[in-house]
């Protein structure tokens, strides 16, 4: 269908964004897991070099016109070499930048650990019967606070149509709905990560549900969100950088950092004074 003398084929996505939603075991092993875009990034024709890319075959976009400067900088970091400029409207982004629950004004990004458990049940995940679904209520609890402080708040409340709550299993998306609809937030979207992908809100909070420290080795690190157990997400390279980016910038709280988490942090600070 495409001429071998003029034609041309413009594929437009992102590689280091969602990939492909793949329930088959069989298409997996024979690498559907991996889409069509990121096998091609990966070859040596559109691959970067120490120049960068090729300007005849990639173009790289890297004006970000949705968050503010600080939710913007580790992402870039980590996976677009540090070129991602901001170039979102000030007046919204900076719009919740002094909100009082936030543990650094001008930093709109916190971590809300869930580990010791207050009550039997709580901060711990959970499964209905054989239902394959995690749960976690200590988390589900918490998410319905934060919704409150911002959708209840007396001056300027943020309404529930601009907040999204993102969980990776079914069954806490379930517990999160059912404790939002009790306190009169139904307009609350509510839902996995491929659900919101290519929408915008002013407020996501996310939930992480895994908090089993023992069994870490299983599948710790299919969780693809935060806040949650620190202690759990510290395994994973990513989620080590966002919690070490909040630590770094006080906007960690709810729990103790882990040792490592203070290891690493401490020894950052100490090669910057030149010790």
């Amino acid at each position: 269908m495409l001429s071998e003398t003029d034609g041309q084929m413009v594929l437009a996505g992102d590689p280091c964004q969602l990939g492909p939603v793949v329930k088959s075991r069989l298409a997996s092993v024979f690498g559907l897991g991996v889409s069509l875009m990121e096998r091609l990034m990966a070859t040596p024709l559109y691959s970067a070099d120490e120049k960068g890319y090729n300007p005849l075959v990639v173009t790289k976009l890297l004006y970000n016109y949705r968050s503010h400067e600080s939710l913007l900088a580790l992402p870039s970091r980590l996976f677009y070499s540090g070129e991602l400029c901001m170039r979102a409207p000030r007046a919204v982004v900076d719009s919740l930048c002094h909100w009082s629950r936030l543990p650094t004004k001008g930093f709109p990004l916190l971590f809300h650990g869930v580990r010791i458990p207050v009550k039997p049940g709580q901060g711990t995940e959970m499964r209905e019967a054989n239902n394959p679904s995690w749960f976690n209520p200590g988390e589900a609890v918490q998410v319905m606070l934060y919704c409150c402080q911002l959708a209840k708040r007396l001056y300027k409340p943020i309404a529930a149509t601009d907040i999204g709550v993102i969980a990776p299993y079914k069954k806490q998306v379930e517990k999160i709905r059912v404790l939002l609809n009790r306190v009169g937030l139904v307009d609350i979207k509510v839902g996995s990560v491929e659900e919101f992908q290519g929408q915008e809100f002013l407020v996501i909070i996310l939930s992480t549900v895994r908090s089993n420290e023992a069994a870490l080795n299983e599948d710790a690190l299919l969780i693809a969100q935060g806040p949650g157990n620190p202690c759990v997400l510290i395994k994973d390279p990513c989620f080590s950088a966002l919690l070490q980016y909040c630590f770094e910038n006080g906007a960690f709280l709810g729990c103790d950092p882990p040792t490592e988490l203070q290891a690493v942090c401490r020894s950052v600070t100490e090669k910057g004074d030149g010790k």
